[in-house]
């Protein structure tokens, strides 16, 4: 460990497994709240990798008890290829997609709790001094950007398809 103290970097790993939980209700609750399919699958989805973040922070919140600070192996998928294969899956749903105001309040929502997870993931890299405490922070901040893709994704495609398949043929 360098010389950022392990409370130093326990503390605000608590606060980031509260994040992560937090995000994981919401997105339940919301898939269980829209009536769109997409919408509550896309929703679903997040709540899964919300939970695959909560067992990651816990991971290395005991490698840092233990006094290692060896960020936990990540999945080595690019974040451009599960963006892809998400937009295709929306572009083969096209005719389906008819939500509700809801739907999109609850995508909008979404992307506002993904944005305030994502800033405090960036002031831990910025507060941090120990290199493999910001390459766990940036591997979250990569995570949540990858949430924020597909949040903007959903809300282009409902608000203009035309201007989505566009964007995906250029």
């Amino acid at each position: 460990m360098s010389d950022q103290s392990k409370a130093g970097i326990l503390e605000p790993l608590r606060v980031a497994l509260r994040l992560e939980e937090e995000g994981r209700r919401f997105f339940l609750e919301a898939a269980a709240q829209v009536t769109n399919l997409h919408a509550r699958q896309t929703l679903e989805f997040l709540a899964g990798e919300e939970a695959k973040h909560i067992e990651r922070i816990r991971e290395f919140h005991r490698s840092v008890e233990s006094g290692l600070t060896a960020p936990p192996i990540v999945s080595a998928e690019s974040v451009e290829n599960r963006i892809r294969a998400f937009n295709e899956k929306l572009a083969s749903l096209r005719n389906e997609m008819k939500p509700l105001a809801s739907d999109v309040e609850a995508y909008a929502m979404a992307v506002k709790f993904e944005n305030g997870a994502a800033d405090f993931y960036q002031q831990q890299i910025d507060n941090s001094s120990d290199p493999e405490v910001r390459a766990f922070y940036k591997w979250l901040v990569e995570e949540e950007s990858l949430h924020f893709e597909v949040l903007n994704s959903c809300l282009l495609f409902i608000d203009d398809p035309a201007r989505w398949f566009r964007e995906r043929k250029s």
